[in-house]
């Protein structure tokens, strides 16, 4: 009975070891995938400076800024989302259209980057953070209107709503970054004057899960217009004045920082348990399964041979 009971065991503990192994490569790696079905939503709050060119002047609004992520196709690598980005004046509570846009994104779905030519993203360019983020790591963002992705480094941390959080800071280059003038797509019908682009974007990120928690950005498009002679607009010298076309600093709303450092929390946790917790207790339990069985098989074994010089039918007795 012992030796059938060491070997149940021990097929039972390599059963358990191999689901944990397994679970490790192939199915940890297929739910750490950005969802197939992602329909996420993240509201910023603050300011928006625009330039009215028709009364040369500057129109600062009070706003917030949503920019809603929808996924629309994915295979088992990518996932295709599309971005839609809208301001409201919350003063009036009127939308801004000329600050609406769309995007449309390819995203490596493990990675979490842009994958080049898949989208509007610029390719290794990152759309969120990883699993795991580390301090001495540099990612790359690519952030709309940019033409070069920024390196986000890790700078800190800190405690959010009890959450410790990583502080990763990215910024334009001293002499920013330059987008050249052209007509801006999709319509090819509004032209774009020459930009110089500075920006400074803070994330704070629970580590664990990656989630963003925390969100801080400030950013201004400047460059320079035209300016015809007064008395002589036409054949006169024209001389280029410099503007900020656009200016803003945004943060997260208070309601969107509380529901994504309550999807931190629920995600750190579960990354614990199916991650790290799950597959090593599986095969932990297995090995040792795998010992007590052997054991149990091998005591059975040494039970049932004879004794060191006890030779078969020794019991019966001499006449």
């Amino acid at each position: 009975m012992r030796r059938k009971t060491g070997v149940a065991l021990c097929i039972l503990g390599v059963l358990l070891a191999v689901f944990g192994i397994i679970w490790m490569t192939v199915i940890w790696p297929g739910l750490a995938r950005v969802p197939a079905d992602l329909d996420q939503e993240t509201l910023q709050q603050g300011t928006v400076t625009l330039y009215d060119s028709d009364h040369d002047a500057y129109v600062t609004y009070n706003v917030i800024n949503s920019r809603h992520y929808v996924a629309v196709a994915a295979s088992s690598d990518i996932v295709y989302l599309n971005e839609t980005i809208t301001f409201t004046d919350t003063d009036t509570n009127q939308e801004l259209p000329s600050l609406h846009a769309k995007y449309f994104l390819g995203i490596d779905r493990v990675t979490r980057q842009h994958l080049e030519g898949r989208g509007d993203g610029i390719g290794e360019g990152h759309y969120s953070f990883p699993f795991n983020v580390k301090k001495d790591n540099v990612y790359p963002f690519w952030n709309e209107g940019n033409p070069a992705n920024l390196d986000c480094k890790y700078v800190g941390e800190t405690k959010i709503e009890g959450l410790n959080v990583y502080i990763f800071e990215m910024t334009t280059p001293e002499e920013g970054l330059t987008t050249p003038a052209g007509f801006v797509l999709p319509d090819l019908k509004a032209y774009q004057p020459a930009m110089r682009i500075d920006q400074k974007i803070t994330l704070y990120v629970e580590p664990v899960s990656g989630v963003t928690v925390l969100f801080e950005s400030t950013t201004k498009r400047s460059g320079t217009i035209p300016m015809p002679d007064e008395l002589y607009p036409i054949t006169g010298p024209v001389t280029y004045k410099p503007v900020t076309f656009y200016e803003d600093n945004l943060t997260f709303t208070q309601d969107t920082i509380d529901d994504l450092v309550g999807q931190a929390r629920s995600a750190k946790t579960q990354v614990a348990l199916a991650k790290n917790l799950l597959p090593w207790l599986s095969i932990g339990s297995g090995i040792v399964l795998i010992a007590l069985g052997v054991f149990l098989a091998l005591k059975k074994a040494s039970q049932s041979a004879p004794p060191s010089g006890e030779k078969a039918g020794s019991g019966a007795q001499s006449g």
